[in-house]
């Protein structure tokens, strides 16, 4: 049984835009949907497990910050939508330390409402461009801790701006939201 903390999942969003820059360079963007049915509800412990669209159930530990706990119940249907995107701008001349940096925010359904929440995680990670391949799209990058990774670019010719020693800020942001969509009879 997988074990997700439900705190990811059950907790609320940022009210921020997803990206400051006016254009970064985006690399991936994606949203899924599922439908999971609640299998069972432990109160005390505030725990529940999920059965996914796979049929595999997931037990996920709910933050105290989760209103409306008490509601959900064996059988109702909740929907959870994970949205994830990654993007890149260029830092011309940039000299800062290579670093990480991640920020997040909750958000919860009003008292007495149908239990459901969202969360937002936004990580920004400063490394340095050591190489550019424009013909395949490619940048490599050195990171926090001196780690290299190459990274391919949806859109190669956004790489024409972009030169050994630059500095871009990668960011990488996951947004959950969950809420009950039936409720058991």
């Amino acid at each position: 049984m997988k074990r997700i903390l439900l705190a990811t999942l059950l907790a609320a969003g940022l009210a921020a835009p997803l990206w400051a820059a006016d254009d970064p360079i985006f690399l991936f963007e994606k949203s899924e949907k599922v439908r999971v049915q609640i299998v069972s509800v432990d109160h005390d412990r505030r725990v529940l497990t999920v059965r996914q669209p796979d049929g595999e159930t997931a037990e996920f530990a709910v933050s105290p910050a989760v209103r409306n706990f008490d509601q959900l119940k064996e059988g109702d249907i909740a929907a959870v939508v994970l949205d994830r995107a990654l993007a890149f701008d260029v830092v011309k001349g940039g000299n800062a330390p290579a670093q990480i940096k991640t920020e997040e925010g909750v958000g919860r359904n009003a008292e007495g409402e149908k239990p459901g929440a969202t969360w937002e995680t936004t990580k920004t990670i400063t490394a340095d461009v050591l190489a550019v391949n424009k013909d395949k799209g490619l940048v490599k990058l050195r990171g926090p801790k001196g780690r290299v990774l190459e990274m391919q670019v949806r859109d190669a010719a956004r790489l024409n701006d972009i030169a050994i020693g630059d500095q871009v800020q990668v960011r990488y942001k996951q947004a959950l939201a969950m809420w009950v969509e039936q409720a058991a009879q």
